[in-house]
């Protein structure tokens, strides 16, 4: 459970021109030089708590097809694992592809667990459901799952997405296929929706499904997020001439009604289909971060913008890939007093940027300053789909799956911010 993959280059600084968001460079981050494999999963998310355990969730393929979400605490920040322990109540109906891969969040005193899901629909095979479950963080003992949809139809309910508010509510939303493709003109493929619930009980009952949106793309994650007692969501969605750009909407009643969906940025991007990447958000001292992919004007790569004004208004986009090449799967996290954003990208130095796929890794601080841009990892395998949580005293912990040979495992590398 606990080996160790050396990687084959040690961390790389690319401090360029696109370090600062209008204050200087933040202090970069500095990653231990081998990562650990933490078993024979994939898509971990982690949660590092404030007691300084750290704690995970993650897939594991089954043999007669499906897979289970599993959890597993460390005691030890990541030095070992405990064994170990099944999510899902019916074991292999758990859906991990692309972006469509199980959460693990926390309510906001750390007190209890929740986990999310898309899962095959036991009524109707040719469709699929979102699953929730809770557990209390220091006793974890699952609850029996829920179902979030509330249609009963045979249809896709996948590419989940979820939050807990600083009030505790807990907020899921995911692409919905109840009201059929929709028909943005020109639009290759269909589009889809967006459905929402939240609970306001911990988890014990959910409210009834709320359209946030429609004409979205049908492959691409959502992302949540909250400020000045609005709750946020941002989608990539499809306009006339399969332009996919990345929408924001805000709900001031708490995610009963929600406005009419506007662009962040008109990136512009014209693309025959879903590019299976969605955008994620994250606020800071009152600002509002949006993170996205985009090859607008044939120029691949991860953008930043920051909206001072609870998103009425963005300031210009910013790059945040300069010096990769092949970016895309942004994410990002926030920590007590920062901001984590990781990618994958190639390094555009080796190989005449076809290298092989690495994760990089840079933060936003207090006061706006950005970090220079870190190569965190290379791996042995092909890397894909990475994710961050942030702890205390500067903590950094990226996940990721790494498939060497067909084989996939839960990879953890863990950094800390430098004073």
């Amino acid at each position: 459970m606990n080996r160790r993959f050396l990687f084959l280059v040690l961390p790389v600084l690319l401090v360029a021109a696109d370090n600062r968001i209008g204050v200087p460079a933040a202090p970069s981050a500095v990653f231990e030089a081998e990562a650990q494999s933490i078993g024979k999963s994939k898509s971990p998310k982690f949660f590092a708590r404030r007691a300084h355990g750290l704690m995970m969730v993650s897939t594991v393929p089954q043999a007669g097809g499906g897979a289970d979400l599993v959890f597993q605490a460390s005691n030890d920040l990541g030095d070992s694992f405990a064994d170990q322990m099944r999510v899902n109540d019916v074991a292999g109906e758990v859906s991990d592809h692309g972006e469509n891969s199980p959460q693990l969040l926390t309510s906001p005193d750390d007190s209890m667990l929740y986990a999310v899901w898309g899962a095959k629909d036991p009524k109707n095979p040719a469709g699929s459901v979102i699953r929730f479950s809770t557990a209390g963080s220091m006793r974890t003992l699952w609850s029996p799952a829920k179902i979030l949809n509330d249609d009963g139809l045979p249809v896709s309910h996948s590419f989940q997405s979820a939050a807990v508010g600083p009030d505790g509510i807990i907020y899921a939303a995911w692409l919905d296929g109840r009201d059929g493709r929709s028909t943005t003109e020109g639009a290759t493929g269909g589009t889809t929706s967006i459905y929402l619930t939240k609970s306001t009980d911990g988890g014990k009952t959910f409210s009834k499904n709320v359209r946030v949106a429609r004409n979205v793309c049908p492959c691409c994650r959502v992302a949540f997020g909250f400020v000045e007692g609005k709750v946020l969501l941002a989608w990539r969605q499809v306009e006339a001439g399969d332009i996919r750009d990345i929408h924001f909407a805000s709900s001031m009643d708490r995610g009963d009604t929600w406005q009419t969906g506007k662009p962040v940025f008109r990136d512009g991007w014209k693309i025959k289909g879903c590019p299976h990447v969605g955008p994620s958000m994250a606020t800071l001292n009152g600002k509002v971060y949006v993170t996205w992919f985009s090859e607008g004007a044939d120029d691949p790569s991860i953008y930043l913008a920051v909206s001072s004004d609870a998103g009425k208004t963005f300031a210009p986009r910013q790059k945040i890939s300069v010096g990769t090449t092949d970016p895309t799967h942004p994410q990002i996290t926030l920590g007590e007093d920062r901001i984590g954003i990781t990618f994958q990208a190639r390094d555009a130095k080796v190989k005449g940027g076809w290298g092989k796929v690495s994760v990089w890794y840079r933060e936003v601080r207090a006061d706006g300053a950005l970090s220079p841009l870190t190569k965190a990892a290379e791996g042995k395998g092909n890397l894909t789909y990475p994710t961050v949580a942030l702890g205390l005293s500067g903590r950094v912990f990226l996940g990721w799956t790494e498939t060497v040979e067909g084989l996939s495992k839960a990879m953890l590398l863990r950094g800390r911010i430098g004073k």
